[in-house]
């Protein structure tokens, strides 16, 4: 079998496979954006980032979000996301698709080191006053008197 000669940086940079992911990676862009947008104008701004639009297929908004409380929150605002995205954004937009993806904020994990009690209760209670900050009424209120009772 006769190989084919290598390809020049040119050949490569001019190819339709390369142009199809540049087209594709601004298309991205602009519904990033627009998704911002969205948030912003329906005062949902604090979800955005913890959201990230992966891609728009057959009229529906595939979103990757970085919990589930997010994406229950979504779920509630769906049909304004959706007739935003008709009405301002101009795309077809029919349903919405969440992807629960947790993102990590540490690029490598820290060593585990054993816990004292205390330590342990204080992490709890951060992260259940994170949590709540996430939340709408009544899982707030109920998240935040839980980790009142673990400060206690």
């Amino acid at each position: 079998m006769a190989r084919s000669r290598p390809r020049t940086l040119q050949h490569v940079l001019d190819g339709q496979k390369l142009q199809q992911f540049a087209d594709f990676t601004e298309q991205h862009k602009r519904w990033q954006q627009q998704l911002r947008d969205c948030f912003h104008v329906l005062q949902l701004s604090p979800l955005s980032e913890h959201c990230q639009v992966l891609n728009v297929r057959a009229q529906t908004l595939i979103m990757q979000v970085s919990s589930a409380a997010i994406a229950t929150r979504l779920k509630m605002q769906q049909s304004r996301i959706i007739t935003y995205f008709r009405n301002e954004a101009m795309l077809a937009v029919e349903r919405l698709e969440l992807r629960i993806a947790p993102t990590t904020k540490h690029a490598a994990p820290e060593p585990r080191k054993q816990p004292s009690s205390s330590d342990s209760l204080s992490d709890t209670v951060r992260q259940l006053r994170e949590q709540a900050e996430q939340c709408e009424e009544p899982l707030r209120s109920q998240l935040l008197a839980l980790a009142t009772k673990y400060e206690k």
